[in-house]
């Protein structure tokens, strides 16, 4: 498969309809064995680079991107180990179901959903590796990983960066480390993040003091796609706030500390619940199950919480599902993605009303004969 349509870009952007085994989220259907599964639904880990000699995207003419583009294909291609694999896949030819499908899959960034000229993403088959090629910098690099794993995550996006360094010479600075576009994000240009589910601390009120208690360590918490991102569901994804001075392995020492505390407080939060509020998150999702059951309709944001208070009352054994599985799996289906980032008004967002009006059947297609 090495050579798989490697070289077509064209065909497949122009493709009816993007293959599926490129919006087959690996972090989904690994779920089952990952750990921390009950609380974590992916790692992730995401390298921000840009050439030397070329103006970074926000600054650069439609010349300077193509050329960048043609750079970086031509950069993965000749890593005939692992690289030249990715398929290319060009955003603006994308359909807005294709799109809003890989932005809900985690395979592109709702930056680069958003399109522009000679923007791509070069994605692996197994739904955890993608590149990011013209996004806000030249080249993201990001891996994914099932549970509560960032360092494998990391060990992975750096295995693409190297491959791509060999080939590429990035804009640095011995002083400053590696140069982008956001300050922010200036120095190893990375960013380890864990998307964690967190019901039972919300249900209990102890969610806002203990995500704010991370900033003091340096961790930011966003909502589940990240930056600008809505939160909703108990869906959280926290991720190292400084990429400056500090070495990728330092990062990895911080951020995975905070998501084991997650884990282990989540689990309490649960055990309190089981014991000492049973009656109340089982009329809750009884409730919840009422108005997926009555809904004709539900925006991502009713969709997710309503999903939440489900899976609460699952985790605490008060009903048989969903479960880890069936939870990340409806997260990603029901594409809320483009519901939780900043878009323009629905009325003008293709397919909006037909996702509203799929959601609730999508829950209880996937629920009803728990509940019957």
């Amino acid at each position: 498969m090495a050579l798989r349509e490697r070289d077509d870009i064209s065909r497949i952007a122009a493709s009816k309809n993007l293959p599926a085994y490129l919006k087959t989220p690996g972090w989904v259907s690994a779920v089952a064995d990952s750990p921390d599964a009950d609380v974590v639904l992916s790692s992730r880990a995401r390298l921000a680079r840009n050439l030397a000699d070329f103006s970074f995207p926000g600054r650069a003419s439609e010349s300077d991107l193509r050329r960048t583009a043609q750079e970086i294909r031509r950069a993965a291609l000749a890593d005939t180990e692992r690289l030249a694999d990715l398929t290319p896949v060009s955003i603006p030819a994308l359909s807005s179901r294709d799109s809003a499908e890989l932005l809900d899959a985690r395979r592109i960034s709702p930056e680069l959903a958003e399109g522009g000229q000679h923007r791509y993403a070069l994605l692996d088959d197994s739904g955890l590796l993608s590149v990011f090629i013209n996004e806000e910098d030249h080249i993201r690099i990001q891996a994914l990983a099932p549970g509560n794993a960032v360092l494998a995550a990391l060990r992975a996006a750096e295995d693409a960066d190297t491959r791509l360094a060999k080939r590429l010479m990035y804009a640095q600075s011995p002083e400053w480390g590696y140069l982008t576009t956001a300050l922010s994000n200036m120095g190893t240009g990375l960013r380890l993040s864990a998307l964690a589910h967190l019901p039972a601390l919300a249900f209990l009120g102890r969610l806002p003091e203990t995500l704010k208690s991370f900033y003091d360590l340096d961790i930011s918490v966003r909502g589940a796609h990240g930056e600008y991102s809505q939160a909703a569901g108990d869906l959280y994804q926290v991720s190292n706030a400084v990429t400056f001075g500090v070495q990728t392995v330092h990062l990895a020492g911080r951020v995975r500390p905070v998501v084991d505390y997650l884990v282990k407080s989540e689990r309490e939060a649960r055990e309190e619940v089981a014991t000492s509020h049973r009656e109340r998150v089982l009329a809750l999702a009884q409730e919840a199950w009422g108005k997926v059951e009555r809904a004709d309709r539900l925006d991502a944001v009713t969709a997710l919480d309503l999903l939440s208070l489900l899976r609460l009352s699952a985790s605490v054994g008060l009903t048989p599902a969903p479960d880890a599985v069936v939870f990340a799996t409806l997260v990603m289906t029901l594409h809320t993605g483009r519901g939780l980032t900043p878009q323009p008004s629905s009325t003008s967002q293709p397919g909006a009303l037909r996702d509203a009006i799929q959601r609730p059947a999508k829950i209880r297609t996937a629920l009803r004969h728990f509940f019957l």
